[in-house]
């Protein structure tokens, strides 16, 4: 039992104590170890820290049912994005469709030609189709 105790401390120790080496060979090659290279001028890196002790494991079900949650905001927002751009998209069809003189984004009042409102008609119209399904 003390043989079987000596052995798993001896073991527990020697891998507590191993580092991280870092050296470069004579071909300029970078290796990396865990065992300190004999004849080679090496670094020693600076271990990990362990990880938490109440982290959770990003594969748990309280993760996953999070990772639910967020899809369906997203979803829900995304709709939301969707139905406005479908309410201004038929605002914009309407708006060319009924009226020949717009105002403009600086606020000036002009009359639109044939094809001016024939284009604006089919981008509403476009628009129509990609946000109202």
């Amino acid at each position: 039992m003390k043989v079987l105790l000596l052995t798993m401390m001896m073991i527990f120790t020697s891998t507590a104590t191993a580092g991280l080496y870092k050296w470069v060979d004579s071909e300029g090659n970078v290796h990396y170890s865990q065992k300190r290279p004999r004849d080679k001028q090496y670094k020693r890196l600076k271990e990990p820290a362990p990880a938490p002790e109440n982290s959770k494991s990003p594969y748990s079900s309280a993760n996953k049912s999070n990772e639910k949650d967020a899809a369906a905001t997203e979803t829900a927002k995304n709709q939301k994005l969707r139905d406005l751009n479908c309410a201004r998209a038929k605002k914009h069809l309407s708006t060319y469709q009924v009226y020949r003189r717009i105002r403009d984004k600086d606020g000036t009042v002009r009359n639109i030609g044939d094809e001016e409102r024939a284009r604006e008609i089919q981008k509403a119209q476009q628009s129509i189709s990609d946000f109202c399904n």
